[in-house]
């Protein structure tokens, strides 16, 4: 079986990244301090992309309006064929906090951010 290359492994620390912030169990303070360590991150995968900056232009800070809104936000941001079965849905049935995740995608690809 060939290696994976390391990309796919950042692309599904994006993906669960972005299925944390679905859940929307966060804090609307620590959504803010979360949401400010990813701003300035390059995202490999362009739906990810859209997704993460469609969050962060709604400006509601209760999670649940967040996530009632993001479709609808990514369609005026132009992209209406995102697949929100990656975001919605668990990948693997593991819980883990957002922080965590986010620490690892930065030790992963230190030269994206």
């Amino acid at each position: 079986m060939p290696d994976r290359h390391p990309s796919d492994s950042i692309l599904a620390l994006e993906r669960r990244i972005l299925q944390a912030l679905c859940v929307g169990a966060n804090s609307p303070d620590d959504w803010d301090h979360l949401a400010g360590r990813l701003a300035g991150y390059r995202w490999l995968g362009s739906d990810h992309k859209v997704v993460f900056e469609a969050f962060r232009a709604i400006k509601s800070r209760d999670p649940k309006t967040r996530l009632d809104e993001l479709p609808a936000q990514v369609t005026r941001m132009g992209f209406p064929d995102v697949d929100w079965k990656a975001c919605f849905e668990p990948d693997d049935g593991t819980e883990q906090k957002l922080e965590d995740l986010i620490r690892r995608l930065e030790a992963w690809a230190p030269d994206r951010s």
